[in-house]
């Protein structure tokens, strides 16, 4: 109370001296206040001197730029005795941005209490309503204020039917965002712009740029928002011809081509397949701001060209956060996880920019793939202090991190600390707890969350599965299996008819593996038939160990293991013309055992060791000038 107090002093002496009338005062304050403190005193004022009963100050009260907690907003609205179209239209926009901090108050609720006190709702009210609708994914209600705005004759402005058409690509019904676009007589460039979002948000590229055609027909003009929209559409197509004729378009139309389009032609060539066309374009701009370097970067990365990619990382005049995410989660993705955690050490010592949600879990990702459990505690401290891990969102992330690094116990930690446990979070400690071996625990889980209400995906189902080969439950597995269509309508994919061979195979069922494997919808890979050849080797199945290996090498002639395995198990059977083929064919195909390796984590970095006899015979070659042909880039 004591702190307050100067402030409102200043405020009451503020008011004293003027000499118009005090509340054109306080809403030149309220205009230009963006502290919440603040903006709590001058609301106590106006109620103690009576401006609160004024609607038109308070609607400015509820305006204000530092009023952003919806509950507070809400107990507002509340207090407010006569509120008007424009304050009921206030509350209904701030519930756009906080819709699961307005728990209290839903939308329709305002909407009722308007008429009910004889408001009559107008364009905005209806685009406000639709937007809020929207953010929490209610479709019947939207359908609702649908017949609303036709009842309402608001069926024909262009504002409220694109915003109708973003309700209804939100929620995934793409049909009834273009019956609303038929619907209206003479679509302006708004709507248009709208319905061509649309079938890009519906990942429907060729409607979206059969309407630019359309668009052309008329004789319309578009703008640089909606070409930016059509090169989305041509990206998702990955038609490279049709991509040159609209980048062609564009160049002889005259339209303005602004840094949102640029990136977009250089993502457009990158997605269509052809990284030399977005290099030459890249190469070819003339002021080429972050979006185009993070454009262009992004496309190396995705090609696979990550040391092109960080080269141009290094030559950036300016770096934002995407610019240090793109690259660091491309050499995750890639497997160049050391790349990974080298690049965050320089982010987090050196730069300005701050790690974001994204960059910490690509982070957790790469210590996962290391086993850098150290290093992946202190990006969790960082976390909990930096307060990054805003309702959970990295949980999952963790979960992962500690269960790859050994530490199941602390993935269970995480785990029951998680304010809202998603599908991410229980597929995260299912996965983790099959990992460990913790077969019981898993499924127990996996039950748990089906009574919270989650539906599992195919992930979920991997995990599950997963659990039920390492502890050898047959019969479990089956039945999950058999339910992942009959029960939680999800088809199997090829990782779950691998997790299904590798519990069979485990428990002696080769055959049985093996007429799954002719079943299946989709052509068997290497891990497939590597699951198989893995249990022929245990039981020593040679004859079915042969049409797997068989299998295998027809997939990847030059494959050592295969080789290596089918040899044991000759020998095994005391096949010893079948072994030495098999050492002959390696020694006449050059293939010789890669060397094995050590990682250790000392003070947060990974170091990577050999044994000390191929330290020495590396040095021994080198000393002669000659680089042993098994020796990897990366162990030179």
């Amino acid at each position: 109370m004591l702190r307050t107090k100067p402030c409102m002093q200043r405020l009451h002496h503020l008011l004293r001296n003027s000499h118009s009338h005090p509340s054109s005062h306080i809403l030149s304050i309220l205009d230009s206040t963006t502290n919440i403190r603040k903006l709590r005193q001058i609301h106590a004022h106006m109620i103690l001197t009576g401006i609160f009963k004024d609607p038109f100050a308070a609607s400015r009260l509820l305006a204000s730029p530092a009023l952003v907690e919806f509950t507070y907003t809400h107990s507002i609205f509340l207090q407010i005795p006569h509120p008007n179209l424009f304050i009921c239209n206030t509350i209904i926009k701030k519930l756009v941005d906080s819709c699961h901090d307005g728990l209290t108050c839903h939308p329709l609720t305002v909407y009722q209490h308007m008429l009910e006190i004889g408001l009559r709702p107008n364009g905005h009210t209806f685009m406000y309503l639709i937007r809020a609708l929207a953010a929490r994914l209610e479709i019947r209600q939207g359908e609702e204020i649908h017949t609303w705005v036709l009842k309402l004759g608001f069926g024909y402005s262009q504002f409220v039917s694109s915003a109708l058409v973003g309700f209804y690509v939100v929620l995934g019904h793409v049909e009834s965002a273009r019956r609303v676009f038929d619907e209206m007589p003479e679509p302006g460039m708004v709507l248009w712009t709208a319905m061509i979002r649309a079938y890009v948000c519906g990942n429907c590229p060729k409607e979206a740029l059969g309407i630019f055609r359309d668009m052309r027909v008329k004789g319309l003009d578009i703008d640089s928002v909606g070409v930016a929209t059509v090169v989305s559409a041509c990206g998702q197509l990955g038609d490279l011809s049709v991509a040159r004729k609209v980048h062609g378009f564009i160049s002889k139309s005259g339209i303005e081509v602004d840094e949102f389009v640029n990136s977009g032609l250089l993502s457009m060539y990158g997605d269509c397949g052809s990284l030399d066309l977005a290099r030459r374009l890249f190469d070819e701009m003339p002021g080429k701001n972050v979006f185009a370097w993070n454009a262009i970067i992004h496309q190396c990365a995705k090609h696979g060209r990550l040391d092109l990619a960080h080269q141009l990382f290094k030559e950036m005049p300016g770096r934002d956060v995407v610019s240090w995410n793109t690259m660091i989660t491309g050499f995750s993705h890639a497997g160049r996880c050391k790349d990974a955690l080298s690049l965050f050490h320089e982010m987090e010592s050196s730069s300005d920019v701050k790690p974001n949600n994204l960059t910490l879990s690509s982070v957790l990702s790469a210590c996962a793939s290391l086993g850098a459990l150290d290093l992946g505690t202190w990006i969790h401290v960082y976390i909990e202090k930096n307060n990054l891990n805003l309702e959970g969102s990295l949980d999952p992330s963790l979960i992962d991190m500690y269960s790859k690094c050994g530490s199941i116990g602390n993935a269970l930690q995480v785990f029951e600390k998680t304010p809202w446990r998603d599908i991410f979070s229980w597929t995260s400690i299912i996965c983790g707890l099959a990992m460990h071996g913790l077969a019981k625990d898993a499924l127990c889980f996996f039950t748990q969350m089906l009574i919270a209400g989650i539906k599992p995906d195919d992930v979920t189902l991997v995990g599950v599965l997963t659990a039920c080969a390492h502890a050898g439950l047959l019969d479990e597995g089956r039945r999950y299996f058999d339910a992942m269509e009959k029960v939680y309508k999800i088809p199997p994919k090829i990782e779950h008819f691998g997790c299904m061979i590798d519990l069979l195979g485990r428990m002696g069922h080769l055959r049985e593996a093996n007429d799954l494997i002719m079943e299946m919808p989709m052509r068997p890979n290497v891990v497939i038939w590597g699951a198989l050849l893995s249990a022929c080797r245990v039981h020593n199945d040679v004859e079915l160990g042969e049409v797997a290996a068989e299998r295998l090498l027809e997939l990847d002639p030059y494959d050592l293991w295969v080789r290596v395995m089918l040899s044991n198990m000759y020998a095994e059977a005391r096949k010893w013309d079948g072994v030495m083929r098999l050492r002959k064919e390696m020694k006449d195909m050059g293939m010789r055992k890669s060397p094995g390796c050590s990682l250790i984590e000392v003070n947060g970095m990974v170091h990577e060791f050999l044994p000390l006899f191929l330290i020495l015979h590396q040095w021994k070659f080198k000393s002669t000038g000659y680089q042993h042909d098994s020796m990897t880039e990366e162990h030179r």
